[in-house]
């Protein structure tokens, strides 16, 4: 009696073989590269971190390295490389008639801006409030939207101009002088605000002038100030 439960000694049995498995890499290693590799994952885990990703860049990554506030309408976006054409195409859905403006080191003359989003240009945010990111007038007030028959929902009609905050507001064009890739650029914006705003925002600017004329009567090529925040020019 027979049974492939028991086999003689000696005997293999089945054929139990399998395809042999194939390791599939981007690139071909010699012995010693991949010894190199293998010592250094070894190191980073008996570190107790894990080993150094591969850098890698996304078109957010892109964005913030070749995003300009504003950009010279004179060149041609056929003739940029690639990243710069995504730059492009992003700063050319920007809605750019107003700018939100960053006053809380206007003491120092440090004035950051920046253009608005959709969602505020939507509310209204910017143009019918104040600019002033920090203020008090900056979203817009239940009460005078009650009033007006709005709501968070339902967005202002874009043809009135009535403020959204119980507040008046003034509407200034400044000259806006900032350091971009090394390069001392100026440009005009308009920037809404209230008049506690507006009165801060002017104190930045003739500060930012003294310190300016105080540079230039110690080191006269030194004529623009290099911040971590862009600087308002003076008048």
């Amino acid at each position: 009696m027979s049974s492939s439960r028991y086999r003689a000694p000696g005997d293999p049995g089945p054929s139990t073989s399998k395809r042999p498995r194939v390791v599939d890499t981007l690139a071909p290693e010699t012995a010693h590269e991949r010894h190199q590799r293998l010592h250094a994952l070894r190191r980073a885990y008996d570190r107790g971190k894990p080993p150094p990703r591969p850098a890698s860049r996304h078109e957010l990554d892109v964005l913030k390295e070749r995003h300009q506030f504003v950009r010279d309408s004179d060149v041609d976006p056929s003739t940029l490389s690639w990243e710069d054409q995504l730059a492009h195409r992003h700063y050319e859905t920007l809605f750019r008639e107003y700018a939100v403006v960053n006053l809380k080191h206007y003491k120092s003359g440090a004035i950051a801006l920046r253009w608005r989003t959709e969602s505020e240009v939507l509310s209204g945010t910017g143009h019918l409030t104040c600019g002033s990111l920090r203020c008090a007038f900056h979203a817009p007030s239940p009460a005078v939207l009650a009033s007006l028959s709005l709501s968070d929902d339902v967005p202002p009609d874009p043809a009135d101009e009535r403020p959204l905050v119980e507040a008046r507001l003034e509407e200034l064009e400044v000259p806006f002088r900032y350091v971009e890739a090394g390069e001392a650029k100026s440009v005009l914006v308009k920037v809404v605000l209230c008049r506690e705003c507006a009165r801060k925002l002017r104190h930045g600017r003739r500060k930012a002038k003294e310190d300016r004329d105080k540079r230039a009567e110690v080191d006269p090529g030194a004529c623009v100030r290099l911040l971590v925040l862009t600087d308002v020019g003076g008048d």
